[in-house]
Order: C-alpha cells, then structure tokens, then sequence
C-alpha cells in the first residue's frame, strides 16, 4: 500500500495547445479508491498512464510512498495496470495469464501457484484456471485482467475503465465486486471512468476533470451536494440538473417566474455575495415539486410543458419545456427542465405543470466565474 501524489504535474503533447494535463495537484492516501472522472478527452486516462509511467511527466512530479518516481520506468514503479480492452494474451489459460509477470520476474513456482490460486478465489475464478480467453465472457475476461494485477502485490491499482466493454447488467454486478475487492485488499486504487454513476458508486473521493485541470476532488456525497461549479453541477447527477441562467436576486431573495413571485430560498450570505444583482441557479430534478396539471396556472409556480416522459420502474423522469414570455428575463440552458415524478401518478405528453424548486433546495453560482457562491 502507498500514497499518491501528483506536485503541478502536466503533460504537453504539443507546446502549441494546452496542457493534456494542466498542472495536476492531488495526494491519495493509503489504501483509498480515488476515481477520476470527466468528459471524453478531458485528461483523466493521460493522468492515470502517467502515474503508471507509461506516458511521461512533462512538468512537475509525481510521488509514490514519498519518492519521486517522475523519471522512473513503469517496471519500476510498482504499479498494476487494469486495461479497458482487458490486454490478456489468447493462447495462454487464464493460469497463464495470470503469472506471466511473476514468471517474467523469476518468482519461484511455490510461491507463484499460491498467488494465482489465492487471486482465482477472490475473484471466484477456479473453474476457469485453465481456460483461454476465447472461450470466455467479458466479464469472466475482465476478472482475469484483474487477477494477473492482484498477484503482483502492487503497491497501487491503476484501472483504465475496466468495465466499458461489459453490458449494464454485468457492469452493475462487477462494479461491485471491484469495490469489495478493493477494500479487501487495501490497495490503493486510482480508477477512471467516464461514468459518472460508476464514479459516485465506487469512490471513497471524486476527482472531476474538465480540458485537463481539476474541477473539485471530494467525497461522492459532497459533490453532489455541494459542486464547485457549474460544470461538476452538470456533470454530477443523473438526469442532470436544471441551470437557469439570469435569476435575480431582489432584497437578499433569488426569485424566479412572472412578476417574480417565486422564492428559491437562498441563504441572506449568499446572496450579498452576488454583486451583480444576478445569478445562475441550478436545479436538481428531484428538487421540483408539481403542484398542478393543466387548468390555469397556480400561483407562485412556473409553467412546463411535458415533451417527453421517461418511466424507469421505480420513478418516472418528465423532460419539459419552460412556457416563458418572450420579455422573460432568465433562460434555461439547453432549454428543458426535468422533473423526477411519482410513479404512481400519470402525466403524458403535452400536459403543462404547474411547477416550482422546492425552497432552499437550489443552488446558486457567479455569473462571471460559474463558481458556486458557497465557495466565494
């Protein structure tokens, strides 16, 4: 087990472009499930691979257990690669597989059959010891990758989303599985995934990227609870949250609607740190309470009209158009509002709610920085 530490670390592909990694500072504890999550080409698998020492630091440093291991080869740094395309080689048995690398490290044979079997039933592998990759399902391939990094006895787990190529089902089932294995073991893990419910799953903290900087770490909790900014308010949550760009702030009150008429509940401090008389407000979808449905509107609501209903079982999601005058003073980003409903009720589409935020549920940020203003 070891911390992690990555000192302003960059990697610059082309001087002429930003940073694929702009000047990354992050400490990992010991034995802590770190998860990097982001957008598609934000920098969280360049991070990863650099900590692997299979791309190099180009500015700042990296430190394992308190050594400097920026300029050391990955065969040295005693890390273990989890793979999204899983990496295991087809003519050799999952046995094979799994003790290529201490064979390669002229571990003796004792001491290599006790790893790989000790492995195989963590992983619930036995049956398959001696069974090549062909003839096995991804997640049985998945499990075996993972086998082939825990016999090493890294000093930390690095997984490049290992759980893309498996179906839903099976990621929810391997998900978890990875989780507990972790715990068991102890060994610090750094994971990445552009998934932010795998993220919120799986995480002891959450460590959000966008163009290669970092956003916000922190527990999975708090990030939903409390974001940074408007981009981990988006990106955290799922169907994502409502932004309302324009919402004013009258006497210390962030009000919204016709005639301003609803109170969104923000706290008196927070508002005084709106200088411009504005802000963003972000609203979850399980935030919005609907008081009515078609007839004329209520008061101290805000019209919707429902343009698509989404049933999930357990909920139901209604993806709605705001019904605004034209002199209206706020707009909605992407121009739709979800709302979480009780499944028990029945809307379909074209029904015109009569809705609002639930007070004091909302978030607000700077319409200059996007920072939330709790952070200001």
């Amino acid at each position: 087990m070891a911390t992690v530490e990555f000192r302003q670390a960059s990697r610059i592909y082309d001087p002429a472009r930003p940073p694929a990694v702009n000047r990354v500072s992050l400490t990992i504890d010991d034995g802590e499930f770190l998860v990097l999550v982001g957008p598609s080409g934000c920098g969280k698998s360049t991070t990863l691979r650099m900590l692997a020492g299979l791309e190099p630091v180009d500015e700042g440093s990296i430190f394992i257990d308190g050594v400097d291991v920026s300029e050391v080869p990955a065969r040295d740094r005693d890390t273990a690669m989890v793979f999204q395309s899983y990496a295991l080689y087809p003519n050799m048995t999952a046995r094979q597989n799994m003790a290529f690398a201490l064979e390669n490290a002229k571990v003796p044979r004792a001491t290599i059959a006790e790893k790989v079997a000790r492995a195989a039933k963590m992983l619930e592998l036995e049956p398959l010891l001696d069974v090549r990759p062909g003839n096995m399902s991804g997640g049985q391939r998945q499990r075996i990758a993972m086998g082939r990094a825990i016999v090493r006895d890294p000093k930390v787990f690095c997984m490049d989303e290992p759980l893309s190529n498996l179906d839903a089902k099976l990621r929810v089932a391997t998900r978890g599985q990875i989780s507990q294995l972790q715990r068991e073991l102890g060994v610090t893990t750094v994971y990445v995934t552009h998934d932010q419910t795998e993220a919120m799953t799986m995480g002891d903290r959450v460590c959000v990227l966008k163009d290669g900087i970092v956003q916000q770490v922190d527990t999975p909790t708090h990030l939903y609870e409390h974001p940074g900014n408007t981009f981990v308010a988006g990106f955290i949550g799922s169907p994502a949250i409502t932004l309302i760009d324009g919402v004013a702030i009258e006497d210390g009150r962030a009000v919204l609607g016709e005639g301003h008429v609803v109170d969104l509940g923000i706290e008196r401090e927070l508002a005084a740190r709106a200088t411009t008389g504005r802000v963003i407000t972000g609203v979850r979808p399980e935030a919005w309470e609907i008081l009515g449905v078609g007839g004329d509107r209520l008061p101290d609501t805000v019209p919707l009209k429902v343009i698509l209903v989404e049933h999930l079982g357990s909920e139901a999601y209604l993806y709605c158009e705001p019904l605004m005058t034209a002199d209206s003073t706020v707009s909605i980003r992407g121009g739709r509002v979800v709302v979480r409903a009780d499944k028990r009720r029945t809307f379909r589409v074209d029904d015109v709610l009569s809705a609002r935020p639930r007070f004091g549920e909302s978030y607000f940020f700077d319409p200059a920085t996007e920072i939330n203003l709790e952070y200001l």
